[in-house]
């Protein structure tokens, strides 16, 4: 189990080398307030896109549509963590409004709800008990990956918190589910008004299938992804980066949310800025001995799957 002290400590310990390597860091801090309203404004235009191929053209483009929303809601939930970070304004009312009004009803969440539970992750990482996200690995680790994978998959508790959000978990509080339900009411009304019954029913159907089957998918390897398979003890031991390219990158972690160790270590760092926070970590001396790194999913001995496995346990 990982203590609040090894947590700090470590975060400690890497500052402490990036003030020895000049201070090269504070750059990565600044804030571009005007990037994730521009990325919030591509992911509506692609869903409502998604939407439209299928209302209008037709069931044919239906499984692309899917991809293509849930990868869409998956970024969507990239946005929202840093707004739970305050990364998209440090002005919190205006990071919160941005945040409130635009993703987080839309993907289900509450924005308080999800601050503080993802608070107690990072300061409780890998606690029994107290690490809301932590994944249990089982007793004795399967030969191959694809059962410790499936096994999430088929967990009814990981696939309900998945597509309901916070609309179905426990400790939301009932004013926080009301605003999702009544930002959704208002919002499919300007819907209907604007596109018409079909395109609204069609969006409907294609936002909750998505967040129940491909979007499932998605979360479930990316939250394997950062942490599954490690030994506790400190944030170096406990928590990967994907250093990964192509097009399985785009799909799995868009917004370079596989830096997840980087981001574990200097939290204040945006996601736009995580691919050069990442490659400047990687020169200092606590990062290169106790960092853990994966340059791919599923193949080669980098693949990250590997530590999902009993022989790369043993």
């Amino acid at each position: 189990m990982l203590t609040h002290s090894e947590v700090l400590g470590d975060q400690s310990q890497l500052r402490a080398q990036l003030q020895r390597d000049g201070g090269a860091h504070r750059e990565l801090l600044r804030l571009n307030w005007a990037r994730p309203l521009g990325d919030i404004a591509f992911d509506w235009v692609a869903i409502l896109a998604a939407t439209a191929a299928v209302a209008w053209i037709g069931l044919d483009t239906l499984l692309l549509a899917l991809i293509v929303v849930a990868n869409r809601q998956r970024a969507l939930g990239n946005v929202l963590h840093d707004a739970g970070h305050r990364n998209l304004c440090r002005t919190l009312r205006v990071n919160d409004a941005i945040a409130g009004l635009l993703v987080a009803p839309l993907v289900f969440a509450s924005l308080e709800s999800y601050r503080a539970d993802h608070f107690k992750h990072h300061m409780q990482l890998g606690a029994a008990g107290g690490d809301p996200d932590l994944i249990d690995p089982p007793g004795k680790p399967p030969r191959h990956w694809l059962a410790s994978y499936l096994r999430q998959v088929f967990s009814l508790r990981a696939w309900w918190g998945n597509f309901l959000g916070h609309l179905g978990a426990a400790g939301v509080s009932w004013t926080g589910r009301c605003g999702i339900v009544a930002w959704w009411l208002g919002a499919l009304v300007l819907l209907l008004e604007f596109t018409g019954v079909q395109f609204t029913l069609t969006f409907i159907g294609l936002w909750l299938l998505a967040r129940a089957t491909v979007f499932h998918l998605i979360t479930t390897l990316r939250e394997m992804c950062d942490h599954f398979g490690l030994r506790p003890g400190g944030i170096l031991s406990f928590t990967r980066d994907m250093a990964v390219r192509g097009p399985a990158r785009w799909l799995i972690h868009p917004r370079n949310n596989g830096y997840h160790l980087t981001h574990h270590l200097l939290p204040a760092v945006p996601y736009y800025h995580l691919p050069r926070a990442h490659a400047l970590f990687r020169r200092l001396p606590a990062y290169r001995a106790h960092g853990t790194v994966c340059d791919a999913y599923f193949a080669g001995p980098g693949a990250v799957v590997r530590a999902w496995e009993r022989e790369a346990r043993s």
